[in-house]
Formats: structure tokens, sequence, C-alpha cells
């Protein structure tokens, strides 16, 4: 009775604590990271700070650090079918750097924003569970994009090729502006044109895929928490926050948002929470606009992170603990990996049962969007 005790006191005082174990070998892994352009950091110690020098202007500033990411991805993430990466810098020079670390484990496709150096970009393992089919980028504001990835299941004896898998890699923006509710309005309706991009990019493909379904994943940067109106806004359209799904399986959790933790710390010293994973199983023929669908109510199921009657659901999370302020970070973000489990249908035309939850709470109210986490020193 005291080792029963022991195990559940450990599971309700350890927040978020993911085991990653031998049944898992076999699930899809996803991974977002933003790896800090170095366009974007500024140079600390500058012996003028007014001039406030980025890191990108010296190669002798850049390369360091650019060679560390590039061997943590490399090493970390070697399992990770898919990673996801914001803040992708396109010099020649920082690329022959990447590629040199990863090309023989990933297969690597990026986008660009309009008249910027930096952008997104997609790893594909290329002896993973994956292959890449196809790239594009929606524009979700002035200067701001998101990468649609189309992703197919690898399977080496079938001539159909596998199911397929929409990704959306995004990268919200600061909430930069004094007034909180313009700030939220915007990520909201840079959230809103990523759905319908995804949507799109989802009815148009290949009509001679046997598959009747296909799993959606929109993750990244959100520049906000899992309460913000831009997270609510993914979850509406019957999304599942994978952190949520996972803290509600160990019981650690009543329902509604949770966050995973720090995973950001900002230009102003914020630690924040605002890299997510969200997961939702879509039918091949259901094609209307993701706006204009009928919200379904959904049942408990759901928000333990089982996407169908069929075994598809959210297995763990979990955030790498790099250290995210100082002269020597990685980055100023803390990677997020997620573990799904997607296993195939018996008969190719098997009928999916819907599964749907009721309306959860937010975790709370009185937080902020922008979400600081109190206390956080990892």
């Amino acid at each position: 009775m005291k080792k029963e005790a022991a195990v559940l006191s450990s599971l309700f005082s350890a927040p978020l604590l993911f085991v990653w174990g031998a049944s898992m070998a076999k699930a899809l892994t996803i991974t977002t990271f933003n790896i800090l352009a170095p366009v974007h950091r500024s140079m600390p110690n500058q012996p003028n700070p007014d001039l406030n020098q980025r890191e990108s202007e010296r190669e002798d500033w850049w390369r360091p650090r650019a060679e560390g990411v590039a061997r943590y991805i490399a090493e970390k993430f070697v399992s990770s079918d898919v990673i996801l990466l914001q803040e992708w810098w396109f010099d020649e020079s920082f690329t022959t750097v990447f590629d040199a670390a990863i090309c023989e484990t990933f297969e690597r496709v990026s986008e660009r924003r309009p008249d910027r150096d930096d952008g997104m970009c997609c790893l594909v393992r290329k002896n993973g569970l994956l292959e890449l089919v196809k790239s594009d980028k929606v524009m979700t504001g002035p200067q701001r994009i998101a990468q649609i990835i189309q992703c197919r299941e690898r399977l080496p004896n079938s001539r159909e090729g596998g199911r397929h898998v929409f990704i959306a890699n995004s990268h919200l923006s600061f909430p930069g502006d004094k007034d909180p509710v313009i700030n939220n309005e915007r990520q909201k309706k840079e959230a809103d044109t990523i759905l319908n991009a995804l949507t799109r990019a989802r009815n148009e493909w290949d009509t001679s895929n046997s598959s009747k379904n296909c799993l959606e994943i929109v993750c990244g940067d959100f520049n906000s928490n899992s309460c913000s109106p831009a997270a609510a806004l993914v979850e509406e359209n019957n999304f599942v926050n994978c952190v949520s799904a996972t803290a509600n399986q160990l019981l650690t959790n009543v329902g509604g948002p949770v966050n995973i933790g720090t995973t950001h710390c900002d230009h102003l010293g914020n630690r924040v929470s605002v890299d997510h994973i969200f997961l939702r199983l879509a039918k091949r023929d259901d094609k209307n606009d993701y706006g204009q669908r009928v919200k379904r109510e959904r049942c408990s199921a759901l928000a333990l992170g089982y996407l169908d009657t069929q075994g598809t659901r959210i297995l763990a999370v979990q955030r790498d603990k790099i250290v995210i302020e100082g002269s020597a970070v990685l980055s100023d973000h803390r990677p997020v990996t997620a573990k799904i489990a997607w296993p195939r249908l018996k008969k190719a035309d098997e009928k999916l049962s819907d599964i749907y939850v009721n309306v959860t709470m937010p975790l709370d109210p009185l937080e902020p969007a922008w979400g600081i986490v109190q206390g956080d020193n990892m």
C-alpha cells in the first residue's frame, strides 16, 4: 500500500512528467523547435550596446552556435520523424553547417519570408515513418508566413503509398502592442489563416490515395500560451492540445488547456510557455471549409488524446530543458516533442467512429494570453 501511495504521490507532485518507453518505439514522433535565427539575436556583452549588433554580422559570432544547434538536433532528435523549425536562416554558409550535420538522416525543405532572411524549415527523417510529398507557404500577415507540409506514410511494399499527414509549421506574431486585445486578435487571425490553408491542402490532395483519413498537425511558436484566443481557436476546430491530453491521462489535470512549462525566454526576460503541438484526425471526404463546419460536441475521450476508436492517440509529450538565456545558449526556445500512436485500419474502407468531448474550461481564466510562468527557473 505504501508503494502504491508513493507512486500516486509522484504522479500528482511532478507536473507533466512524461515517460518515454520502449512501447513508443514505433510511434509517430513530431518535434517543434524555434532555433533563434542569427539575424534576430542581439549579441550579448557588446562593446557598444547602442549599435545593437546582430549575431549574423560576423561568422565567428554565429558559426559556433549554429554548429551546436545542428549537432544537438542531429543527435537529440535522431528518432523524430518530422522536425519543424522556426526562424531558419537563409544564409548559404549557415545552410551548409546544418546539411553537414543532418543530411544523412533528414531531408530538408524550407520556405522563406518575403524580403526577409529567415523563414520556416521542415526536416523529415529519411528512414522514418513518413516521406515528404511537398511544402508550400501561406502568408499569415505582412512578411509573416506559415509552412504547410504534406507527408505520406512510408510503406515499402505498397505502390499506392500510405496515409497522408498535413502539418502547419507556425510562427505567430509577437504580442508587441500595448493593447493585449490587439495582440490577441492579430494572433487569432493568423491562426485562422493557417487553419484554412491546412484544410485547403488536405482537400486538394491526390484523389488516387485509397486512405479514408489523414492526420493534421498544427505546431510551432505561437508567441502565446495554451489559454490564448489563437490556441483556443485551434481547439475549437477539433484539434487536441497534446500537453493537455497527456496531463489528463496522468490525472494531473481536471480538464482544459495546460502549459508544459517554460519553453521560451523572450528579449524582455519573460519566461513563457509558447511552443505547442495540436492534432486532429480528418476524414478525406470532409470537403467543407473548417470555419463552415458544424461544431460537434466532443466526448471526454478526446480530452485524453484519443482521436478515433481505432487506437489513434497521443502517447506522450516532452520538453527538453536546454538553457534558454545567457551568452552560451543554443536557442532562446526549448524544443517540444510529441509521440502519437497511429495504427493502420484492418480494412482500407473501414469507417472511423467520431470521438468528441464536452466543452473544456480554461486552466486559469485570469492568466494573460502571453502566459508568463512564475517561479520556473529551469
